[in-house]
């Protein structure tokens, strides 16, 4: 497993919930993007990306997802859940993260994805550039 994430500065551990599931017996597919997102918030956290309700209104917005579902998870189980940003998709408005969702139970990947995260003025309601001081945080 650890040379399969050693590539993501940000990874969380949770646990499949029971309510995760759905009626074909494996966590539902919606659920999953939640796991990005949990990972992607991480993330931002670390590198100070989502204080943006003060002065500098700046920051990160979702515009696209997508997941690639390579094994269904089931509960119980525990996961850890990956975010980077790839250093070749940084433009100066936004970038695009990586995801991987592994299970510990099956010891493997069971999902992979990515997010394109735009930089949004959420003060005047438009994007916005990556600010100077991210940039380098971007690139780790």
């Amino acid at each position: 497993m650890t040379d399969l994430l050693k590539d993501y500065p940000c990874i969380i551990t949770q646990q499949v919930q029971w309510g995760d599931m759905d009626a074909a017996n494996h966590v539902n597919n919606t659920v999953y993007l939640r796991y990005f997102e949990s990972a992607r918030i991480e993330y931002f956290n670390q590198i100070g990306f989502m204080d943006f309700t003060g002065e500098e209104s700046v920051g990160p917005i979702l515009a696209e997802t997508n997941c690639k579902y390579k094994a269904p998870l089931t509960f119980p189980d525990n996961i850890k859940i990956t975010a980077r940003i790839l250093p070749d998709s940084i433009t100066e408005y936004g970038f695009i993260m990586q995801h991987v969702v592994y299970s510990e139970k099956l010891q493997r990947i069971a999902a992979e994805g990515t997010s394109r995260i735009v930089c949004y003025d959420y003060k005047n309601k438009r994007k916005a550039l990556i600010p100077n001081d991210l940039i380098d945080k971007l690139r780790i």
